[in-house]
C-alpha cells in the first residue's frame, strides 16, 4: 500500500504542472492580501481626504458669510449720503432707516452699534429697531480686537477698513464686522453682529452632502460627529462648525466588497506592479517639476526670488496698485566693498556673505514684502502698501544692520549697503521702469559716499542723461584724437627739472575744459578706461619716445591693472614708438595695494621687469602699509597734496605727519615727491622736513610737448626752472 507521501508524489509526477501551481496560488493570495490592504488604506486616506474637504467647504462658508454681512455693510457706508449721516455727527434715523433696517431684513437675529473715533457706543440696535447702548457691553471686548487689528494694519485710512472677530453670548455665535465710516482716523466705527443659525448654516457648502450641520459655541466634538473650531482674533475657541461625518470610501466598498475582491483577486499581480510603477513616475514627475519651478523662480545661492519673480511680482503689486489707491516702494541695493571680500578670502566666502546677507534683510522685511537677488551682491525689496517715512524707515534699518560684522567661516568681515529708493504711486508706471528708477537712485547714493540710501528724484533722470551724452563725447574724443596731454615740470631742491608728469586734458566743443577728475571716472564706469589708458599711453609715448634721461610718469587706473590684457596693450605701444620703458615711471594709487588681486600683482611684478619704474601716488589717503609698499616693489611716493596744502597751517599734527612720511620713504630707500606746491612757503618747510623733490604750480603751470623746446635735448642741458 502506497503511503500519502507517495501518493501526493504520484500525483505531482502525473501532473507536472502541480509544482507551478502552488506557488502562484500563493503569490495571488499575498498579492490579494497585499492589494486588499492597498485598498483599505486607499479608502482611509480618501475618507481623510474627504474629511479634509469638508472641512474646508464648512470653514469657507463661514468665510463668504462673513463677506456678505460686510459687503451689505460695506455698500451702505460707502454711499452717496453716508459721510453727511455719519460725520461729524451721527444721524440715528438715518441708520434705522438705511442700515439697521436693511440688516434686519437680511439677518433678523442681529445687532448694529455705531461708535466713536475712541470706541464708545453712540448708536445701538437690535432686530431693527433701536435699542439701549449698555447692549453693546458683550460685544465690546471682541470689537476691541478687531479695532485693533485695523489700527495694526489699517495704513492708510480707506473707507473699506474693516475687520472681524466672532463672539458667543447667550449660547449663540454672532459674526462681528468694524467698518470704518470714512478715511479719517476720527471718523465714526460701525460694528454688527450677526447671529448664526441652522438656516445660515446650511448655507455653508456641504448641504449636498450632509443635512444635520450646526454651528455651536465652545470648541468641543463628540467621535461621530466632525467639526471646525472657529477662534476670535486673540486665538481662543469660541465655536465649532459640527456635522456627521460622511465616509464615501468605506460605503463604497461595503457594498462592492464581494465584486472588487474576485475582479481585484484576477488582476492583482497586474494591478499591483502598475500602480507601484505609476506611482514612481507620478512622483518623479512631481518632483522634477517642482524643482525645476523652483530653480527657474529662485536663486540657487540664497534661494531668494530671482530676476524673474521679481518682476512678477513687482507687476502684480503695480496692478494692484491701478485697482485700489497703493504705493510701492522698489528698493535697489548694492553691497559695499563685497568686492574687497571676494579678493581678500575668496569666492567662497563671498557666497557665504551673500547668503548671511540674505537672511539678515528678511528678518527685517515684513510678512508681505519680497526680497529678491537680482545677481553678485545686488538685491531688490518690494515693499507694498508703502509711504516715503515707511520706506524711509526700512532702508535705514538695512544700511544699519548690514554695517554690523558679518562672522564668516574665513573670518570676520565688515561691508555696507547702499540703497536706491523710488515710490511708485503712478498707475502708468511699469515695473522696468520703476527698477530703472530705483537703480538710479542707488547710484546716487553711491556718488554722495555710500553707505546711506537716496529716493529717486527726476533730476537724477536728467543726470544719467548727461552723463550718457558725456560719455558719447568722449568715445568720439578719442576716436577723433581730441584729447590731448601736458607735462608739468618736477624739480629737485635747486630747482632743476628731475622729471615730468603726463597729465590728460579734454577740451570739450560744447563745455569747455572738462577735468580728469570727472571723466576718467566716467570711463572706468562706462567700461572705457582700458581704451583710455592705451590711448593716453600712445599719445605719451610719440610725445616723448625720443627725449633721453628724463623720466616721464604716467598715470594708471586701478581698473587698468586689473586687467589681463594690460600688459599686451602697454608691449603694442612700446614696441609701436620704440619706447624705451627705464624712461618712464608707472603712476598707481594706494587703493591698488588692496586685497591681493593676482592679476594686478603679476601686471606690477611684470612692469618692473620691463624696467618701468613705480610710483605710488596720493601717499598717506589711502590703507596701503609697508609691507603693501615692499611686496609691490614700489619705487617713489608722492605726497598727497592735500598734505602739501595744509603743512603751512598751525595744526602741529599735519607738520609730523609729513615729517614721518618722508623719514619713512627715505629709510625704505624710496624717492619722496611733494605734489601740489604752490608757494614758498610750503617749499620751506617741505625742504625743513627732509623733501628733495618737488611738484607744483609753483615751478611751472602744464605745458603740451611743443612749448617744452629743451626737452628734445639731452637732459642735463635743461635750465633750472624758476618760480
Amino acid at each position: 500500500m502506497a503511503t500519502a507521501q507517495q501518493r501526493g508524489t504520484d500525483a505531482q509526477d502525473s501532473n507536472p504542472h502541480a509544482g507551478m501551481v502552488y506557488p502562484i496560488l500563493w503569490l495571488a493570495v499575498l498579492a490579494l492580501a497585499g492589494l486588499t490592504l492597498t485598498v483599505l488604506l486607499l479608502s482611509t486616506r480618501f475618507d481623510t481626504a474627504a474629511l479634509r474637504m469638508q472641512q474646508q467647504m464648512a470653514l469657507r462658508g463661514f468665510i463668504n458669510r462673513q463677506d456678505e454681512v460686510a459687503t451689505m455693510l460695506t455698500l451702505r457706508l460707502t454711499s452717496d449720503d453716508a459721510a453727511s449721516h455719519l460725520t461729524p455727527r451721527i444721524d440715528p434715523v438715518w441708520v434705522d432707516r438705511r442700515i439697521a433696517a436693511d440688516m434686519a431684513r437680511s439677518y433678523p437675529d442681529s445687532h448694529l452699534f455705531v461708535l466713536d473715533a475712541n470706541g464708545r457706543p453712540q448708536y445701538a440696535a437690535w432686530q431693527g429697531q433701536r435699542g439701549r447702548l449698555d447692549s453693546y457691553a458683550p460685544f465690546a471686548f471682541a470689537a476691541r480686537q478687531a479695532i485693533g487689528r485695523m489700527q495694526a494694519y489699517g495704513q492708510p485710512q480707506s473707507p473699506l477698513n474693516q475687520a472681524r472677530n466672532l463672539v458667543a453670548h447667550g449660547g449663540r455665535v454672532y459674526l462681528l464686522t468694524v467698518i470704518r465710516a470714512a478715511p479719517t482716523a476720527q471718523a465714526p466705527l460701525v460694528v454688527s453682529a450677526v447671529a448664526t443659525d441652522n438656516r445660515m448654516a446650511s448655507r455653508f457648502g456641504l448641504f449636498q452632502i450632509v443635512s444635520d450641520m450646526t454651528i455651536a459655541t465652545g470648541a468641543t466634538t463628540t467621535p461621530d460627529r466632525s467639526m471646525v473650531a472657529l477662534y476670535d482674533l486673540g486665538g481662543r475657541p469660541v465655536a465649532n462648525i459640527n456635522w456627521s461625518q460622511m465616509r464615501p470610501a468605506q460605503d463604497l466598498l461595503a457594498n462592492l466588497k464581494v465584486p472588487l475582491l474576485a475582479m481585484l483577486g484576477v488582476f492583482a499581480m497586474v494591478a499591483y506592479s502598475l500602480m507601484r510603477q505609476a506611482g514612481n513616475v507620478a512622483r518623479s514627475l512631481m518632483a522634477s517639476e517642482a524643482r525645476a519651478r523652483h530653480l527657474a523662480h529662485h536663486d540657487p545661492l540664497t534661494q531668494l526670488p530671482n530676476r524673474a519673480l521679481m518682476f512678477s511680482r513687482l507687476s502684480q503689486l503695480l496692478a494692484m496698485a491701478r485697482r485700489t489707491p497703493m504705493a510701492v516702494a522698489v528698493h535697489c541695493l548694492d553691497l559695499d566693498r563685497f568686492k574687497d571680500v571676494n579678493d581678500t578670502l575668496g569666492h567662497p566666502a563671498g557666497d557665504e556673505l551673500i547668503i548671511a546677507v540674505g537672511r539678515r534683510i528678511t528678518a527685517l522685511i515684513r510678512e508681505g514684502d519680497t526680497l529678491a537677488r537680482l545677481g553678485g551682491d545686488e538685491f531688490v525689496v518690494l515693499q507694498p502698501h508703502a509711504s516715503a517715512d515707511g520706506a524711509s524707515h526700512l532702508a535705514e534699518r538695512i544700511v544699519e544692520a548690514l554695517r554690523a560684522p558679518f562672522d564668516l567661516t574665513y573670518g570676520q568681515v565688515e561691508i555696507g549697503c547702499s540703497i536706491g529708493i523710488t515710490l511708485v504711486s503712478d498707475s502708468q508706471t511699469s515695473a522696468t521702469e520703476a527698477i530703472r528708477q530705483a537703480d538710479l537712485a542707488l547710484y546716487g547714493a553711491k556718488e554722495n559716499g555710500r553707505g546711506r540710501a537716496a529716493f529717486f528724484e527726476a533730476e537724477m533722470d536728467a543726470a544719467l542723461r548727461r552723463r550718457r551724452a558725456l560719455e558719447g563725447d568722449l568715445r568720439r574724443a578719442m576716436a577723433q584724437g581730441d584729447l590731448h596731454m601736458v607735462y608739468q615740470a618736477q624739480v629737485d631742491e635747486g630747482r632743476h627739472v628731475v622729471g615730468l608728469e603726463a597729465l590728460v586734458r579734454w577740451t570739450h566743443p560744447a563745455h569747455g575744459n572738462i577735468p580728469p577728475v570727472i571723466f576718467v571716472p566716467l570711463a572706468e564706469e562706462c567700461g572705457l578706461i582700458g581704451e583710455l589708458g592705451e590711448y593716453i599711453l600712445g599719445r605719451v609715448f610719440a610725445d616723448t619716445a625720443q627725449w633721453r634721461h628724463c623720466p616721464v610718469a604716467i598715470n594708471i587706473s586701478a581698473l587698468q591693472l586689473r586687467q589681463t590684457d594690460f600688459m599686451a596693450s602697454i608691449t603694442r605701444q612700446v614696441a609701436l614708438h620704440a619706447a624705451d620703458p627705464a624712461n618712464y615711471e608707472i603712476e598707481i594709487t594706494e587703493t591698488v595695494l588692496l586685497g591681493d588681486d593676482p592679476v594686478t600683482r603679476d601686471n606690477i611684478a611684470v612692469l618692473k621687469q620691463e624696467g618701468f619704474t613705480i610710483a605710488l601716488d596720493d601717499f598717506g589717503t589711502g590703507y596701503s602699509s609697508l609691507s603693501s609698499l615692499q611686496r609691490f616693489a614700489i619705487d617713489k611716493i608722492k605726497i598727497d597734496r592735500l598734505f602739501v596744502r595744509n603743512i603751512q597751517s598751525d595744526d602741529p599734527e599735519t607738520r609730523r605727519l609729513v615729517h614721518a612720511v618722508i623719514q619713512l620713504g627715505q629709510s625704505l630707500g624710496l624717492e619722496v615727491i611733494a605734489e601740489g606746491v604752490e608757494t614758498e612757503t610750503q617749499m620751506a618747510q617741505l625742504l625743513t622736513a627732509g623733501c628733495r623733490r618737488f611738484q607744483g604750480y609753483l615751478f611751472g603751470m602744464p605745458m603740451p610737448a611743443d612749448a617744452l623746446p629743451h626737452m628734445r635735448d639731452v637732459f642735463p642741458s635743461i635750465p633750472p626752472v624758476t618760480g
